[in-house]
């Protein structure tokens, strides 16, 4: 069992083996059980109560086929150590009957507890998902942008805000359709998703075509190897057939002591107007350096000497 476990922490989740360990890890529980009560006084012995968690063990994985496989599998091997042991006194006898009651009432009534707490739960993951992300993009939604704003500002939180937004993007629904615009957006939030958590981030739909990052603060040079991958993923993404390749413009502002969410979000804003207005495809930074990618890798290089 030891090793099993073990083996699972190293598994990763997506492993083919991973949903079948943990589903046979309870026929080693039930082999581990029926071996120790017979070593332990048999019918009688003080570690019975372990068979209720293997039930609701076999329960969590299996739902009711599980609670009901493992109360019968625990009444055939309990009854096995009763009848081998051969103890039929009325006291024997009577804790017999009584554990292979509680087995099933444990196996029947738990089974339905689980399922139901199991359904609350995953309608309660339901309900926060819809209230907290953004059901086209899967990035976090405003609302969420709006909460997480206000307490890092309130706490003071040394941070960086990114305003972004896709160029033209009225003139691509216009030519292609709303249906190529929904699927620009879908694809923009898997490349925010894989970016913001290789950089410790959080990535927001803020709304429309607008999007936000709120990164950790890290030097200004750090910022443009940032805008150089979100930059490089752009370029080298396929959106669709009809539209292939989109650009962006962003404005970045830090976390001043005592500023207000507002504030800060004005002044990105107003950084991100800025790029759009000056050609767009680039980014200003509040120190007044415009990124642009055909020059970043230059930029990085010299900086590095």
């Amino acid at each position: 069992m030891t090793v099993t476990q073990v083996a699972l922490i190293k598994m990763p989740a997506g492993n083919e083996y991973f949903n079948l360990l943990t589903k046979a890890g309870i026929v080693f529980d039930y082999i581990a059980l029926m071996w120790l009560l017979a070593l332990t006084n048999g019918v009688l012995s003080p570690l019975f109560p372990i068979a209720y968690l293997v039930v609701m063990h076999a329960t969590i994985y299996w739902r009711t086929k599980g609670a009901i496989l493992s109360s019968i599998s625990l009444t055939a091997g309990y009854s096995t150590i009763f009848a081998v042991q051969a103890q039929f006194d009325f006291n024997t006898t009577f804790v017999f009957i009584l554990n292979l009651v509680f087995i099933w009432i444990i196996g029947v009534f738990g089974s339905l507890i689980v399922i139901r707490e199991r359904k609350h739960l995953k309608q309660k993951e339901i309900f926060h998902e819809l209230m907290f992300t953004d059901y086209l993009t899967g990035l976090y939604n405003h609302r969420h942008f709006q909460e997480q704003l206000r307490i890092m500002t309130r706490a003071r939180q040394n941070f960086l805000l990114v305003m972004g937004d896709i160029d033209h993007f009225k003139q691509i629904n216009d030519q292609f359709g709303h249906l190529i615009g929904d699927e620009i957006l879908k694809n923009l939030g898997g490349i925010f998703r894989d970016l913001a958590e290789d950089y410790d981030a959080q990535a927001f739909r803020y709304g429309g075509e607008e999007f936000a990052f709120l990164l950790p603060s890290i030097e200004e040079t750090r910022q443009i190897s940032f805008f150089d991958d979100l930059y490089g993923r752009l370029s080298s993404e396929k959106f669709s057939k009809e539209c292939l390749s989109v650009t962006m413009s962003f404005g970045i502002a830090s976390s001043k002591s005592g500023i207000l969410p507002d504030k800060l979000l004005g002044y990105a804003d107003q950084l991100l107007y800025s790029a759009k207005a000056n050609g767009k495809n680039q980014v200003k930074f509040e120190s007044r350096y415009t990124y642009y990618y055909s020059k970043a890798k230059e930029e990085i290089a010299a900086s590095k000497q």
